[in-house]
Order: structure tokens, then sequence, then C-alpha cells
């Protein structure tokens, strides 16, 4: 009787020793995949993220080349502009001297033809003046002579200008040639411009996109981020768990122990006493109970001559706030010095483009953005109206437009205050 209590006790402690920690620690493994899983994901996104920023450099980059050359071929375009200019004044100032060769062949030709009409009406009777007129054969040999000189006069002075004229119109010609090949030329530049320009606003619309994934990919990294953390307060939770566990079961092996060894030291004693087999049953029931388990204003020029039109204002425009006002025109158009001063600045930059910055004195600086070309350069002194870059799309712009600010010891302020 007492064998097979001793038994059941054996039976009962060893299932109690195989349940617990099988179900522990498989949590605990289930839990760790969990964060291995969240990691992994965090590192695809992290090199996801980092494919992006490749990209996007890549594509600022590609911006900045493009901007370069808008800003070389705007810069061509305003030289090609002035020769063509001046190539026009050329051929109106050679035009007026052909006309005025032409009146003076005219008249010339005109004289002859007078002169000639006299003579041959009254050829026999200049003859014989001459003869009885003539005070010597000397005398008579130099009027004849003079007669005839004259008459040599007016062809050589017309043949000399009828060759100015040709000159004039040879000339003429050749500027006229030269407008043509200006015009060709201009013509190539503004369809190469047109097709910068389309590249440059396809690239800053792809440039949005990037930012835009990047952005989305950082949030989704948080999350993660948040996700992983949460799940390795799990992990470390359920781990504390399943050591609480173990130390339980151990306690609980080596309590059983101690009491498969008092009852095997009371079965070797003999039947002392008939109450000695009650209280090993006893004990072993209790070694079922269970487990725990634990600037002063008014004075600047307008720098958009003709052009008044704000396609944005300085101000608030939904979460940002704009710095300048904008003022649109076409590509090419004129930007002029707001203020007398010394030019500071005249670059690049990624965000601005080209950009100039004057120095007016007093902490005031008028700032022009996203020019196509500079025309002034750093240390040049310039007077309020004076030409000093031409009207653009580069750096982070939509469109062509001059965005014009103006600093106060170093801070942007509201440009109306200084415009008249």
């Amino acid at each position: 009787m007492r064998k097979s209590k001793v038994l059941s006790f054996v039976l009962v402690a060893a299932l109690a020793v195989t349940a617990i920690p099988i179900n522990a620690f498989g949590t605990v493994s289930d839990e760790k995949n969990k964060l291995s899983d969240l990691q992994n994901q965090k590192q695809q996104a992290q090199d996801e993220n980092n494919k992006l920023q490749k990209s996007k450099s890549d594509a600022q980059e590609y911006i900045q080349s493009v901007d370069k050359k808008l800003t070389n071929l705007a810069t061509e375009m305003y030289k090609t502009n002035q020769k063509l200019s001046k190539t026009e004044g050329k051929i109106s100032k050679t035009q007026k001297e052909l006309d005025n060769a032409q009146v003076s062949i005219n008249e010339q030709y005109e004289d002859m033809k007078l002169r000639i009409k006299y003579m041959y009406e009254n050829g026999d009777t200049q003859m014989i003046d001459l003869i009885f007129n003539s005070k010597s054969i000397t005398d008579f040999l130099n009027k004849a002579e003079y007669i005839t000189e004259l008459s040599q006069y007016d062809r050589d002075m017309l043949n000399k200008m009828k060759k100015t004229k040709e000159k004039i119109a040879s000339a003429k010609s050749t500027l006229v040639t030269e407008k043509k090949n200006l015009q060709t030329i201009q013509a190539q530049q503004k369809s190469d411009q047109t097709k910068l320009t389309n590249l440059s606003a396809s690239k800053q619309q792809e440039l949005k996109n990037y930012e835009d994934l990047i952005a989305h990919n950082e949030a989704t990294s948080d999350e993660l981020e948040a996700e992983i953390s949460a799940q390795e307060k799990r992990v470390a939770s359920v781990e504390e768990q399943s050591k609480n566990q173990a130390a339980a079961e151990q306690a609980r092996r080596e309590a059983a122990a101690k009491k498969q060894q008092a009852a095997s030291s009371n079965s070797s004693t003999g039947n002392t006493s008939s109450n000695t087999g009650s209280n090993t049953t006893d004990t072993s029931n209790s070694g079922n109970s269970g487990s725990s388990g634990t600037v002063s204003g008014g004075g600047f020029t307008w720098p958009l001559p003709g052009h008044t039109t704000i396609s944005s204002g300085y101000g608030y425009r939904g979460s940002e706030f704009h710095k300048g006002i904008d003022i649109p025109a076409s590509a090419g158009t004129t930007i002029v010095a707001a203020g007398s001063g010394t030019v500071e600045w005249a670059n690049y930059s990624t965000t601005a483009g080209n950009w100039i910055g004057i120095n007016h004195g007093n902490g005031v600086y008028s700032v022009y953005m996203h020019m196509s070309a500079l025309l002034v350069s750093a240390g040049t002194k310039v007077s309020a109206g004076q030409s000093i870059g031409l009207v653009g799309n580069t750096g982070a712009s939509q469109g062509n437009h001059l965005h014009f600010a103006v600093r106060k010891n170093g801070a942007y302020v509201n440009p109306w205050d200084y415009l008249k």
C-alpha cells in the first residue's frame, strides 16, 4: 500500500516537471521570432531609405547640372540678343548710307545729262566761240581740254559713286546674312531652353516624389522602432516569467526529491506507526498544489519693371512661411537692383538657384532668387534700376519668376515695407 502511494507521487511530480517549462520556452521563442521579424522589416525599411536618399541626391545633382546649363544658355541668349540688336542697328545705318549714295548718283547723273545735252545742242557754236575767242592756239587747246576733262569727270564721278553704292550694298548683304544667322542661333537657344526647362520641371517633380517616399518610409521606420521597443519589453517580460517558472520548478523538484527521500526513509523503518502511511499520503497530495507565474521703408525701386502680378505673397502659405514675394515673368526678363549698394554675393544655391544679395548699408539687404543668368558679380557697385540678372526657374522653383526678399540684420522682413 505504501509502495503504491510513493509511485503515484513520483508520476505526479514527473508530469509537473515536463508540462510548464515547455509552454514557457515556446512562448519566449515565439516572441523572439516576432522581434526578429520586426527587426528585419526595419532593416529593409532602412535599406530602402538609403536607396531613396541616393536617388534624391542624384536628382538634386542632376537638377544642379541642368540649372548650370540653363544659366550658361540664358547668358548666351542675352549676348545673342545684344548682337542681334547691334546688327539691326548697323543694317539700318547702312541702308541710310545706301539711300544717300543713290541720291548722289541720281544727282550726278542728272547734272551730267544736262551738260551732255547742252554740248550736243550747242556743239558747233561752242567750237566757233572757242576758235574766235581764244587768244592763242594754246588758249584754244586749254579750253578744249577743259571741256573734255569735264566730261571725263562726270563719267569718273558716276563710276565712283556706283562702286560706293555696290560696296555699301555688299556690306548690307553681309549684315543681313549675319542677322539671319543670329536669328537661327536665337531660335535654337530658345528651343534648348524650353527642353532644359521641361527637363528641370520633370526632375523637380521626381525629387518631390522621392521626398514624399522618404517621409513615408521614415514614418514607417518610426512605427517599426516603436513596435520593436514594445516587443523587446514583451520578450524581456516573457523571459523573466520563464526564469521565475524555472526557479519555481527547480524548487518543486528539490521539494519532491526531499519528500521522496523522506518516504523511502519511512518505508525502510517498518510498520512503527499506522499514522505514517497517512502522513505520507497527505505529503504527496501537497506536491500537486500547482505553480506560481510571475529697415527704413519705401525707398526701393520695383525690381521687375513692367511686371506687377504677385503669384505668392509674404507670410504664411499653408504651414510654411514664405519669406518674400514671387513675381512671375517670362524667362530672360531683365531684373534690376531695387536700390544702390554693393553686390555681396552672386552664385548658385540648391534651393535659391542663381541668386544675388545686395548690401544697402544699415544691415539691409535685397535678395533676388531663381535667376536664369547673373549679369553682375560679387563686389560690384550697383545703382537703383541697374540690370543685375535675368528671370529664370533655377533651384527649388516651379515656373519662371523672381523671388524678391529683404533682410534686416540677418532676418527676413516684409519687403512691402521697403518698396515704393
